[in-house]
């Protein structure tokens, strides 16, 4: 058994290889072959009136290959930065983070690594977002315009240059000097030119592949700023205003399903849908309420046209068909949709696909710290 740390774990994953695995994991669940269950949170109070710990996870099983449970260890608080309410969380103290990926071979259940889930998560969304490039944006798609200078923007250019020749990367972030550093960084990671802008509505005039990348608790995008031709990226629902996604035109979805139960039928104790996740929540009422709801229902795109990004019976790609389209990726078919790529429902099978991947290749450099497989096993039945 092997753990890994998302050093190690960076010096094999390439983003190629992501969309790789991605690309295999949603052909194995077309065909009924991989499964996933969503995200779901479990909410307690802490001894502190501003901060409240929040344990996540995702879980996904491809068959032949690997299952995955993503867990994620947070204190969380929500404050104003810059005038936006932002999630802050940290794992023990500020500025560290708990969260692992175990991984298991499904042919013999056996464990085979623990790993940071950091650089596996920023990878997995970015390339989500590239795949949803690779189908939805226009074939001659070379400038992209991006909000946000964190990990996540960071992987959604490598997955956009991956996919599209990009020459030029036009960039927003509210602190100057993340701005200016992300901009110098990824100018000599892609070769490509990366130029800081004033504001928002600078990155998107103008631009082929647009992404916003922030942690903001509201919008921060105005839908005015998408122009025809697009291809939008958001890595949450919270941070677009309604009208954006009313200017959407043609939403690309990678998977299908089918109608799921509706919500509003299950009950069981303590289960409330928070910050648009699933989730179990203990505390008292006033402790509850510190945790936003976001319960607000939105119209979605009641004009707009579904149409697959692969038909994974032939493999053929669909996507994109008029260059006038403003278009958006929903991993998931379903008109319900009100998410981004971070959030999608299917982040387990990500997991399951990416990590895989990530094992095997450092598994062949003899990465990591390696453990005797025993340890995590006994002979109590359970």
């Amino acid at each position: 058994m092997l753990i890994l740390n998302n050093r190690e774990i960076a010096s094999v994953l390439d983003m190629n290889t992501c969309i790789n695995a991605l690309y295999e994991g949603l052909r194995a669940y077309s065909r009924g072959d991989a499964a996933r269950r969503p995200r779901i949170d479990l909410f307690t109070p802490t001894k502190r009136p501003d901060e409240i710990a929040c344990f996540s996870s995702m879980e996904g099983i491809v068959k032949n290959g690997y299952y995955a449970i993503r867990i994620k260890p947070d204190i969380k608080s929500f404050v104003d930065v810059d005038g936006f309410k932002r999630n802050i969380s940290y794992c023990v103290q500020p500025g560290l983070y708990g969260g692992l990926i175990l991984l298991y071979r499904t042919e013999n259940a056996e464990l085979v690594a623990i790993m940071n889930d950091g650089y596996v998560q920023h990878m997995r969304v970015g390339a989500t977002a590239a795949l949803g490039a690779k189908y939805l944006a226009r074939s001659n798609a070379s400038t992209v315009g991006i909000l946000g200078s964190g990990g996540m923007a960071r992987a959604f250019a490598q997955g956009f240059s991956a996919v599209r020749k990009i020459t030029k990367y036009k960039v927003f972030s509210p602190t100057r000097d993340h701005l200016n550093a992300y901009c110098t960084e990824m100018s000599a990671k892609l070769q490509v030119e990366f130029t800081p802008m004033d504001g928002a509505e600078q990155v998107f005039k103008d631009s082929d592949i647009v992404a916003s990348c922030t942690d903001t608790m509201k919008p921060v995008v105005n839908g005015r700023w998408l122009e025809p031709g697009m291809y939008a990226a958001n890595v949450s629902g919270r941070e677009v205003s309604q009208d954006f996604y009313e200017r959407i035109s043609l939403v690309g979805y990678l998977a299908f399903k089918e109608d799921p139960l509706k919500i509003a039928a299950f009950s069981d104790d303590n289960f409330e849908i928070r910050m648009k996740v699933m989730a179990y929540v203990s505390g008292q009422g006033d402790e509850r309420e510190r945790i936003p709801s976001l319960r607000e229902q939105r119209t979605f795109m009641p004009d707009c046209r579904w149409e697959p990004c692969v038909d994974w019976q032939s493999e053929t790609a669909v996507g994109r068909t008029r260059d006038e389209d403003i278009t958006l990726l929903a991993e998931l078919s379903g008109n319900n949709f009100q998410g981004g790529v971070s959030s999608s429902g299917i982040q387990g099978l990500q997991f399951a696909c990416v990590a895989g991947a990530a094992y095997e290749l450092a598994a062949a450099k003899n990465l990591g710290q390696t453990l005797d497989t025993e340890i995590f096993l006994q002979d109590i039945r359970t």
